[in-house]
């Protein structure tokens, strides 16, 4: 069976975009999206855990991203996860 890398976030942008303009006009957009989880315990207290995740986007993706983001947006992410290491 073959493996599946595929990840879907929805959450806040921490800050704005960082954009990067690499050799042949190539954009690339990062930025931190803040996901909360809230739930409640068995005494009925409600707690919530905020994970950060790193986001980078692409090409004409980027481009929308500097266009449109700003911190506090809410945005529906879909993608694959890869290691910054991998990605310089």
């Amino acid at each position: 069976m073959r493996g599946l890398n595929k990840v879907t976030l929805i959450g806040n942008l921490g800050k704005e975009p960082e954009m990067q303009q690499l050799e042949g006009n190539v954009s690339v957009a990062k930025f931190s999206l803040a996901t909360t989880e809230t739930f409640k315990d068995k005494n009925g207290q409600t707690h919530s855990n905020t994970d950060w995740h790193t986001v980078v986007l692409w090409s004409s993706l980027a481009e929308s991203a500097r266009k449109y983001l700003t911190k506090g947006s809410l945005v529906f992410v879909e993608g694959n996860r890869t290691d910054a290491a991998q990605n310089p």
